[in-house]
């Protein structure tokens, strides 16, 4: 842990501006999409004294859920693991996969047997043929089907997931290959770790474009916003939270995040349902 980090609370002396990156899942919100009333009261707090909140997430734009985009709380919005960053509303960056690259994934993909979905800024699409296996993931009805769709976005089914417009990244179930093996079958334009939203005892996860992660995103928007990477912290729990707390100049790891994670974290919190968020913000002075 830094020898800084408690000095604040030590001292008593006002903060700098902070820039405050935030994972969602695990993080901000509960694995049921949930709010807790201390992580707002934090949130708006922070706010207030004049530090940014900014979103840090492998959601695409189109699964954050309207009251973080809308809500007017957030600075900035880091999306889709880093390929795309927004800085006050303003799209600042974006990259999306080539047509030629998501066609060779998906092809590697229906090989070793996974159920895919594509992640963009239009929506999340799957093979309509593989619609009854996503069912079965997500819970085996309609029902099931659209209540997993108000927590992690609207699927659309087609005929050509090779045809699907601005796709970021790729989330996959299933697969018959480990993590590792299918990173050495992709090579070095694909970056593949284990998703925070595992749905069954499989080989799951998600693809990202490599170097295009958390921490890339987080460059993006202090380059854009004119701020400096010596006053951010960032918060996690996740697979695709490394680089994001390496980056920052403080990393948080919360109470429910990867126990690698938590080595690597500067600072660990209680659970995200436990108050964590407002512990951290207060040990870290942010908040009183």
């Amino acid at each position: 842990m830094k020898d800084d980090i408690p000095e604040y609370k030590r001292t008593g002396e006002k903060l700098d501006k902070k820039t405050v990156f935030l994972d969602i899942d695990g993080t901000l919100t509960n694995f049921r999409g949930e709010l807790p009333g201390s992580a707002e009261y934090a949130l708006r707090e922070a706010a207030r004294r004049g530090h940014d909140m900014v979103i840090c997430s492998g959601r695409t734009y189109t699964q954050i859920y309207p009251w973080i985009r809308e809500g007017g709380l957030f600075q900035g919005i880091v999306s889709g693991a880093g390929s795309m960053v927004r800085c006050h509303e303003k799209v600042v960056f974006r990259r999306y996969v080539e047509p030629e690259k998501t066609s060779l994934l998906l092809d590697y993909l229906d090989e070793i047997g996974s159920l895919y979905f594509l992640q963009g800024d239009s929506g999340i699409y799957c093979p309509r043929d593989r619609r009854e296996e996503a069912l079965q993931l997500f819970g085996g009805s309609e029902e099931a089907l659209e209540e997993k769709s108000k927590l992690l976005g609207r699927i659309t089914f087609t005929d050509d997931p090779k045809d699907s417009p601005e796709v970021n990244k790729f989330v996959f179930y299933g697969a018959g290959r480990t993590i590792r093996q299918m990173q050495e079958d992709l090579g070095d334009f694909f970056a593949v770790v284990e998703t925070s939203f595992k749905l069954a005892d499989t080989v799951d996860g998600e693809i990202t474009m490599k170097g295009y992660d958390k921490a890339f995103g987080m460059q993006k928007y202090l380059d854009a916003n004119g701020s400096r990477r010596e006053d951010t912290i960032a918060f996690g729990d996740g697979p695709n939270d490394f680089e994001m707390l390496n980056y920052a100049q403080i990393g948080v790891a919360m109470g429910n995040a990867l126990p690698a994670l938590k080595e690597t974290a500067d600072l660990v919190t209680d659970p995200v349902d436990e108050d964590g968020l407002l512990h951290a913000f207060q040990k870290l002075g942010l908040i009183g």
